[in-house]
């Protein structure tokens, strides 16, 4: 099934989905692990399940069999990610067409894919400069055997990797990545997942800023529990915005043992569900980060 007529379903009926998101584990031998891992987290009945695509690594092929795995494995909708980055057109789509030959996949993100490290992103000769380019072929060659999705930004793209400054919000370069994701609409994708955020005005801010330009299909914000204080840090210092509330708010926590932070978290991420839930958002994506423990605890959580 479509992902796109399950999110049109719960805005039909009122109600509220949530998904997980994971990334393939490296080493195979850590597959039968991971998959347990799935199949547990698979009872707390996600709308779906999205796998990452690794950036011209070797995970890449990796993802085509972990999610095909997954979604045979959990009988849940998988969607994979597929990137632009070190790929001709004429293999990305081969990939496409094998998966949808050989699999029941039938839902992808379409990203650009973010620049390798130590070096500026490069359109492969002959592939796609950009998501947009990416979503159009995808329609053009599968008209509509699949569901596709592609990443917003509520605070613009940084490419860098570090979190914007204060007045980089709604600047210019924030106007530009709206016009960017309304050109991957116009080419044909369904609907949007947010990169992570913490400011809950700002994604708000960010819905009714992508509606004014034209953008009307269904976006679902991206959150990210907190699984731990050393991935609190990383998030400070390197993917998003972290408002001087919640700031605030963890300095309260920050020598907490594992136990008392898992209930901040907890705590933290139903605060961030209920009020996009106020909001108007009928769909929530988690970053599980592969993590079971917390996850599980949150849904225990829920009324």
């Amino acid at each position: 099934m479509k992902i796109i007529h399950k999110l049109e379903q719960c805005f039909q009926n009122h109600s509220y989905c949530f998904s997980f998101e994971y990334y393939p584990p490296k080493n195979r031998d850590n597959w039968p692990d991971f998959y347990g891992k799935i199949k547990r987290m698979s009872r707390m009945e996600p709308a779906f399940i999205d796998v990452t695509w690794g950036t011209g690594d070797p995970t890449s092929f990796a993802s085509i069999e972990i999610a095909n795995q997954i979604q045979c494995l959990t009988q849940i909708d998988t969607m994979m990610h597929l990137t632009c980055t070190h790929r001709s057109r004429d293999e990305l789509i081969h990939i496409v067409d094998d998966l949808i030959h050989k699999t029941p996949i039938r839902n992808l993100m379409a990203l650009r894919g973010n620049k390798p490290p130590h070096d500026d992103w490069k359109k492969h000769p002959n592939g796609f400069a950009c998501a947009a380019e990416l979503v159009a072929a995808l329609r053009s060659n599968f008209a509509d055997t699949l569901g596709i999705a592609v990443a917003g930004y509520p605070e613009g793209h940084h490419e860098d990797g570090k979190p914007p400054a204060p007045d980089f919000i709604r600047t210019s370069a924030y106007y530009k990545q709206i016009e960017h994701t309304r050109h991957k609409i116009d080419a044909g994708a369904d609907f949007i997942v947010t990169q992570l955020c913490f400011d809950m005005d700002q994604i708000c801010r960010y819905r009714d800023d992508c509606f004014k330009a034209g953008i009307h299909v269904p976006i679902v914000p991206g959150l990210l529990p907190i699984h731990s204080h050393k991935a609190w840090q990383k998030i400070a210092a390197f993917s998003a915005t972290i408002p001087q509330n919640l700031a605030e708010q963890y300095q309260l926590h920050q020598f907490d043992d594992d136990d008392a932070l898992a209930c901040f978290a907890v705590s933290l991420l139903n605060q961030q569900i209920d009020r996009l839930h106020h909001e108007g958002f009928h769909a929530i994506h988690l970053y599980t980060l592969n993590h079971e423990r917390l996850l599980s605890r949150w849904k225990a959580s829920r009324p």
